[in-house]
């Protein structure tokens, strides 16, 4: 008799277990589908015209804000440095995508550049054929901090991190 009440509530444990990550699967789904592009997480401005030459350099100038500029400013100088957070800004640049974009994945990394503050330019931005295109860039701001125990020693190091797309179309002309 303990035998069949024993499978019994293994077949129960085991079915509500099943039940349950379909649960979670129905969760997860409904959770990762995000109505707003991902990356959204800096105030930004860009200069740069919305008309442009074919084969013409040109020069971009981004300034942007982030939560960390409380925390910690984008450089640091030598008479103020604080060595329990440390603060990297990237820049990621991407080649130039003919418009309408139909996905993000078709995104092909062109450069990058370590920022040193909250306004920097990107140079030689140039477009070789004509049409409608889409600037595409990434704003990467991250902070580590060093986390200390009540005796003092270190016991730990996290990251927070801030990401902002940077798309802006562009009609290239000859």
């Amino acid at each position: 008799m303990s035998q069949k009440i024993l499978i019994f509530v293994l077949m129960i444990l085991l079915y509500s277990c099943k039940k349950d990550e379909e649960e979670i699967d129905k969760d997860l789904k409904i959770t990762s589908e995000n109505p707003q592009p991902p990356f959204r997480q800096l105030k930004y401005k860009m200069v740069f015209p919305d008309t442009i030459q074919v084969n013409k350099p040109y020069e971009a100038t981004i300034v942007f804000e982030s939560d960390f500029d409380t925390i910690i400013e984008p450089i640091q100088y030598i008479e103020v440095i604080d060595t329990t957070k440390i603060r990297v800004i990237t820049f990621y640049q991407f080649e130039p995508i003919k418009s309408p974009m139909k996905d993000e994945n078709d995104l092909i990394l062109k450069d990058s550049m370590f920022v040193p503050n909250k306004e920097f330019n990107v140079k030689n931005i140039v477009f070789k054929e004509k049409g409608t295109f889409t600037f595409c860039g990434l704003i990467y701001d991250e902070v580590m901090y060093n986390y200390y125990d009540n005796k003092g020693k270190r016991d730990s190091i996290h990251f927070t991190r801030r990401k902002q797309q940077i798309f802006k179309n562009v009609v290239v002309i000859d």
